[in-house]
């Protein structure tokens, strides 16, 4: 099946007034924390920042089909949000920090995308689309596609972008370069991929530490498994781009109360072992379909 409806459409760039925009931003980042649907369970997406503000994007498509969403991602920095536009169906991505609007080329809603998954590289590089068992890696900039090996899903990308992790249904994974597209190694357990493509860090079993996987030797390399702190769920590890890893973790559903659900993320020293807590927050109950940063590649 092709999860594409590939037209002869050139890269287009809109500055959006009123959202996020540079003025705005004056200099710094605008982040986005968790997007999702108010408690109406109704349009339009909003999304939750970092710094307090809700923003809307009534431009974004909501629903599908059946009562399904319409697919929505987050880069895993929460710097660029991926959707597709309402007026034309064409697939974009906004840079929170300027308000830049850019379209992917070639990609629009149609009926094979009503049950797609959609996920977004680091620096809103490369677009994941998928639909069951099929995925395709997509060239933000250039609209050019590479088909996933069938039966793989990408799981993570280098921080860069410039390799990705793609897994099976027993969490075994390939590690594919995204330019050009081609497999360099196999590892026996998924996980987050470091920028050289070389290391895979991953949980190990039932979560209770961190683990690194050498790629080249095919070889748990010989430290100390990471401990990891307790009394949270660990849910998802990704490289910071400077040999340190950062750790999602989330508060046990027995402990949560009725509030929402809390996360709390931590900077991980691989080779020291230490993990110091940098943020936390809590999704509200109210918030329908959440989408948060970091639980995506």
């Amino acid at each position: 099946m092709r999860l594409l409806r590939l037209l002869a459409v050139p890269v287009g760039v809109i500055v959006v007034v009123g959202m996020g925009t540079t003025a705005e931003a004056e200099g710094r980042e605008i982040l986005v924390r968790y997007a999702g649907l108010g408690d109406c369970d109704c349009a339009p997406w909003k999304l939750w920042m970092r710094d307090g503000r809700v923003i809307k994007l009534p431009e974004a498509r909501v629903f599908s089909v059946g009562g399904r969403r319409a697919p929505l991602a987050l880069s895993p920095d929460g710097r660029y949000v991926a959707y597709f536009q309402l007026k034309d169906g064409a697939l974009v991505i906004r840079e929170m920090s300027t308000g830049t609007v850019r379209s992917v080329p070639g990609v629009t809603w149609s009926r094979e995308l009503r049950t797609a998954r959609l996920d977004l590289a680091p620096a809103g590089r490369y677009v994941v689309l998928g639909n069951g068992r099929d995925s395709q890696v997509i060239d933000a900039q250039s609209g050019m596609s590479s088909a996933v090996p069938l039966g793989l899903r990408p799981w993570s990308f280098s921080p860069d972008a410039k390799f990705v992790l793609a897994v099976d249904d027993s969490f075994r994974a390939g590690i594919y370069s995204t330019s050009p597209w081609g497999e360099t190694g196999r590892v026996p357990v998924g996980g987050a991929l470091s920028p050289d493509g070389r290391t895979v860090a991953h949980f190990t079993a039932r979560d209770s530490a961190i683990s690194l996987w050498d790629v080249a030797t095919g070889k748990a390399i010989t430290l100390r498994p990471i401990a990891l702190p307790a009394r949270k769920i660990p849910i998802r590890l990704r490289w910071d781009g400077e040999g340190r890893l950062d750790l999602q973790m989330v508060t046990p559903r027995r402990a949560r109360g009725r509030i929402g659900v809390p996360y709390a993320w931590y900077r991980v020293d691989p080779t020291t072992g230490r993990a110091w807590r940098i943020g936390a927050f809590t999704v509200p109950s109210s918030v329908r379909h959440p989408i948060v940063t970091g639980l995506a590649p």
